[in-house]
């Protein structure tokens, strides 16, 4: 019975340390244009969560509103540490970018 009881507390401590990483993620950002410093709408982000060169682990895709604003939560990490993450960025007349781990705050495009 001891035995028993040993390898059920071994299995929880386990799966709890497995998921215990897990966490949601709030990424925030503004996007500007780099030489008005003015909010631009409608700029596509695309948000993709992994590691070791597979990000397909968590993807998110909109698009800023008015003011320039991106929001998007989602679960960033696994057991074995948490997700890196890329996001880029895109419109019509504007450079293409891509950021890593830029989750808070300004982005600027170029035209």
């Amino acid at each position: 019975m001891q035995n028993k009881t040993v390898s059920l507390a071994l299995i929880s401590l386990l799966l709890s340390s497995l998921f215990a990483c897990e966490k949601r993620e709030k990424i925030s950002i503004t996007v500007l244009d780099a030489q008005s410093r003015m909010p631009i709408d409608s700029v596509k982000v695309e948000v993709r969560a992994g590691k070791n060169g597979d990000y397909t682990k968590n993807h998110g895709i909109g698009f800023t509103d008015s003011t320039g604003r991106f929001e998007i939560s989602m679960m960033i990490g696994c057991s074995f540490g948490c997700y890196d993450i890329y996001m880029d960025y895109s419109k019509p007349g504007y450079i293409s970018k891509t950021e890593f781990n830029h989750t808070l705050g300004d982005v600027e495009l170029s035209r």
